[in-house]
C-alpha cells in the first residue's frame, strides 16, 4: 500500500507538462509549470486521443538495409502514437519537438490531449464558432483561465469586467441587516470593510447596531452608514398538530405561508414583531392525532361488500380484522356463514397513532311468516296469534305445531 501511495505521487509529478491540439484550428499548446507556449501542429482532422507521451525514439544505424526502420527521431505515446516533425501521427515545429525530447529524456512524462474545440480565445472575448457541449467548453477554457468564465454555447462572450452592480439592504428588527450586491452581468466578489473586519464576497450579515462600511468593487468604492435597531429578544417554545394552519400572522424564514398548513413534521422557526420586541416562536410540528377512518358494510345475499377509507397528514396504513384474522385489505367483498362476526377496522400512521372502527355483523335466514289467525301449541302452551315469524340460525330445520298438526320448516337455500 505505502508502495502504491508512493508510485502514485510520482506519477502526478511526472505529469508536470500537458500538450493540447485543437484540430478545429490546428493549434497547439505546451502547458508546464513555467508558462504557456503555443505554436501550429498538423494531426487528422478527426483525430481524438488522450495519452501519454513515454519515450524517445532515434534513428540506429543498421548493417542491413531491408528492416524497415524510421530515420528520424519520434517521441512514442503509451498507446503507440507518434509525435515528431515528419513522417509522425502528429507533425509540430522543430524546436517544439526539442523542447518535448529533453522533457522525455529527463525521465518527464508529458499529457497529450487531441480534440476539436470550434473555440476561438482572444484578449477581451470569447467565441464559440460550432455547437459544442457545454463540458468540453468548460475543460478547454480551463487551460487558459484560473476561474472559468461563463460561456454557454455558439457566439461572443466578452471578457471585460465592469461594476455593474446595486447595492440592496434588508433590516430585520432586531436580527440586524444584510447588505446585498445585486449584478446586472456576471456577479463577482466585493471587498467590505467596517467595525475592524475585512470580508470579502456577494454580501455580509450585521448584527444589530450602527456601523459605517465601505464596499470595494474593481473599480471604485462605496461608504455607507447603516443603523439596525436593537430590539428585546424573547424566546418561545410550543407544540403544532402536523396538518394544522398557524392562527398567528408569523414570519417565517423557511418561506411557509400564515396560511399555510404544516405539512411536515420536526422544529419550525417563526418569528413575530411586536411594540420594539423579537418574539422567536421555537414550534415544534408533531403528528398526535389519529387517522381519520370510516368503515361501510353491506350485504349482498351471502356476501359482505367492504369498504374503508382513511385520511392522515402523515403516511398510514391500514388493515382488516375478520374474528380476529388479520386481512390486508381495504376494500372488496367477503362471504360470511350464517352465524356472528366481528369486523375490525385499523388505520396506523408512521407515529404510533391508531384508529379503530368496529362491526358486529349477524346474518340471518329468511323469515316464515303466517298471515291467518292460527291457534298454536308449542311445548304443551296453546295460544292466538295474528301471524308469527320464526327466525332460523344454526339448525337445518324446525318442528312447529299448528292446529294440532306438525309442521317442518326446513331453511331457504
Amino acid at each position: 500500500m505505502r508502495l502504491s501511495l508512493i508510485f502514485l505521487i510520482l506519477s502526478c509529478q511526472c505529469l508536470a507538462a500537458k500538450l493540447l491540439i485543437n484540430t478545429f484550428d490546428m493549434t497547439a499548446y505546451l502547458f508546464t509549470e513555467t508558462g504557456r507556449e503555443q505554436f501550429t501542429a498538423r494531426c487528422p482532422a478527426d483525430m481524438k486521443l488522450i495519452d501519454v507521451i513515454v519515450d524517445l525514439y532515434e534513428p540506429v544505424n543498421l548493417i542491413v538495409n531491408y528492416i524497415p526502420m524510421p530515420d528520424v527521431p519520434l517521441l512514442i505515446s503509451n498507446q503507440g502514437f507518434t509525435v515528431g516533425t515528419k513522417l509522425a501521427d502528429i507533425v509540430v515545429p522543430e524546436e517544439m519537438f526539442l523542447k518535448l525530447s529533453e522533457m522525455v529524456r529527463s525521465g518527464e512524462k508529458v499529457e497529450l490531449l487531441v480534440d476539436r474545440y470550434p473555440i476561438e480565445i482572444y484578449p477581451d472575448r470569447i467565441k464559440v464558432v460550432e455547437p459544442v457541449s457545454k463540458e468540453k467548453i468548460e475543460f478547454f477554457l480551463s487551460h487558459f483561465f484560473e476561474k472559468v468564465p461563463r460561456v454557454s454555447g455558439i457566439g461572443e462572450y466578452s471578457l471585460q469586467r465592469t461594476d455593474s452592480y446595486q447595492l440592496a439592504v434588508s433590516c430585520f428588527p432586531g436580527l440586524g441587516g444584510v447588505v446585498m450586491a445585486i449584478f446586472q452581468d456576471e456577479p463577482f466578489e466585493l471587498t467590505f470593510t467596517g467595525n475592524d473586519k475585512q470580508t470579502t464576497g456577494l454580501c455580509l450579515a450585521l448584527p444589530p447596531g450602527q456601523h459605517t462600511l465601505e464596499i470595494v468593487s474593481l473599480n471604485d468604492a462605496t461608504r455607507l452608514t447603516l443603523n439596525f435597531p436593537e430590539w428585546e429578544i424573547r424566546f418561545e417554545s410550543n407544540d403544532v398538530e402536523l396538518g394544522t394552519v398557524c392562527e398567528e400572522t408569523f414570519l417565517f424564514p423557511s418561506g411557509l405561508q400564515s396560511d399555510e398548513r404544516f405539512l411536515y413534521p420536526g422544529r419550525c422557526v417563526a418569528l413575530h414583531f411586536s411594540d420594539k420586541q423579537l418574539v422567536v416562536h421555537d414550534l415544534h410540528v408533531k403528528d398526535t392525532m389519529p387517522p381519520k377512518l370510516t368503515m361501510n358494510v353491506r350485504w349482498l345475499d351471502s356476501m359482505c361488500q367492504i369498504q374503508m377509507d382513511a385520511e392522515d397528514f402523515s403516511a398510514f396504513e391500514n388493515f382488516l380484522y375478520v374474528d380476529g384474522q388479520k386481512m390486508n385489505m381495504q376494500r372488496g367483498v367477503l362471504t360470511l356463514s350464517s352465524k356472528r362476526h366481528l369486523l375490525i377496522g385499523v388505520a396506523e400512521d408512521v407515529f404510533g397513532n391508531v384508529a379503530y372502527a368496529v362491526r358486529v355483523l349477524e346474518r340471518l335466514t329468511e323469515m316464515a311468516v303466517f298471515s291467518q289467525e292460527k291457534v298454536i301449541n308449542i311445548g304443551g302452551f296453546r295460544f292466538f296469534s295474528p301471524y308469527l315469524r320464526w327466525q332460523l340460525f344454526d339448525a337445518p330445520s324446525f318442528e312447529v305445531k299448528v292446529n294440532e298438526r306438525t309442521l317442518q320448516i326446513e331453511k331457504s337455500r
